[in-house]
């Protein structure tokens, strides 16, 4: 008999992770595999409509191991023991499923559900990433601008290179063509010691829930590198760019994409985020002054400033 370990990285604190996932009332929300409609309780166990009919499951009592185990009753009595963590991970959390092949499957009986469980935990990452954020864009007619934060990955490439080339082209700035930024962020969006914020429209979905790739829904973004440091355990964090497209600022959008790049910032151990900021650029400086950032060393009391020398 065959047996499968499906595991999904999700960029946020561990018991966050454990307390959705192992709340039966959201299953309907992740896991289409077992849950198509409300969960009901009926003598200590949950019951919901699945694509297999209506089944029970019982989920192990909360414990302090991320043990997240499971019984389902089919509706023909059959019962299914469902092996399931989460464990602590360097990003966040690593949400483990063990699947058993069941006498009388065959291999691809098998393979559909390791296909299904896997989409079932990127529903669960998609939903434990987003951080939805509403504002009201007043410059540009009024309109109200509604936005889902998310964590960026190389599906993303082309629509996060094609922010950062209107954010240098908007000041003035050298930059990589879009082309040559999709390249680059395909590559860089695949390192650990990388993390781009995104905020696109709650209205744009693609066949992974999320913002698709070089869609102009996608409104703003915030890049993110970390390299070790000798002073803490954790990483240094250094903000390179954040951008929020003109039609949607002063809405709190760039408030969203930096309180959720600090929460990234905090999960991966890291405990202290850098900024560098143009002298005139008196609008950024007061936005991240707003936000508890200081351009004075908090032991000395002296002004930083930052020097570059091009190569």
């Amino acid at each position: 008999m065959r047996s499968r370990h499906v595991s999904v990285v999700v960029h946020r604190p561990v018991d966050e992770v454990y307390d959705l996932a192992g709340d039966p009332t959201r299953l309907p929300e992740w896991a289409a595999g077992l849950a198509t409609g409300e969960a009901m309780i009926h003598d200590d166990e949950f019951v919901v409509e699945s694509p297999m009919g209506r089944v029970r499951v019982r989920f192990v009592d909360r414990n302090p191991l991320g043990v997240l185990d499971h019984e389902v009753t089919l509706p023909d009595g059959t019962r299914v023991h469902n092996p399931m963590r989460v464990l602590p991970h360097p990003a966040g959390a690593e949400v483990v499923f063990s699947i058993r092949q069941l006498e009388g499957d065959d291999d691809e009986d098998f393979e559909r559900d390791c296909a299904m469980v896997a989409a079932d935990l990127g529903r669960l990452k998609r939903l434990l990433e987003r951080s939805p954020v509403c504002g009201v864009t007043r410059p540009a007619g009024g309109e109200a601008t509604t936005a889902e934060i998310r964590i960026a990955s190389p599906v993303d490439a082309a629509g996060v290179a094609l922010l950062l080339h209107e954010f240098n082209t908007e000041f003035d700035c050298p930059s990589p063509t879009p082309a040559e930024g999709e390249r680059r962020f395909d590559a860089l969006l695949r390192r650990k010691d990388v993390l781009v914020v995104v905020a696109g429209r709650s209205s744009t979905t693609s066949a992974h829930g999320d913002g698709c790739a070089g869609d102009p829904e996608d409104i703003g973004f915030a890049l993110l590198t970390f390299r070790p440091t000798p002073y803490w355990d954790g990483p240094l964090a250094q903000l390179e760019d954040l951008y929020i497209r003109p039609a949607h600022r002063s809405a709190g959008v760039g408030s969203a994409i930096l309180d959720r790049a600090l929460a990234e910032v905090r999960v991966r151990g890291g405990e202290e985020l850098h900024i560098n900021v143009d002298s005139d650029d008196i609008d950024a400086r007061r936005f991240y002054a707003r936000h508890g950032f200081s351009d004075v060393d908090p032991d000395s009391g002296s002004g930083m400033r930052c020097y570059l020398r091009q190569l």
